[in-house]
């Protein structure tokens, strides 16, 4: 299962959280767990568009 399917929320709450984890990492440059959670609000913003891309 990828990480967009296992993430109840919506593309555009997602796309939320991606400003916001990208944000945190700005604030906390050093913090191995920030960065790692932007980059799974990354990969799986990134399977959603591409999901919702190849469905239209």
């Amino acid at each position: 299962m990828t990480i967009a399917a296992r993430d109840p929320r919506s593309t555009d709450e997602l796309r939320k959280a991606l400003v916001e984890s990208l944000m945190a990492v700005i604030g906390a440059p050093d913090d191995v767990p920030t960065a790692e959670t932007a980059a799974t609000t990354l990969r799986g913003l990134d399977e959603r568009l591409v999901s919702e891309a190849g469905s239209g």
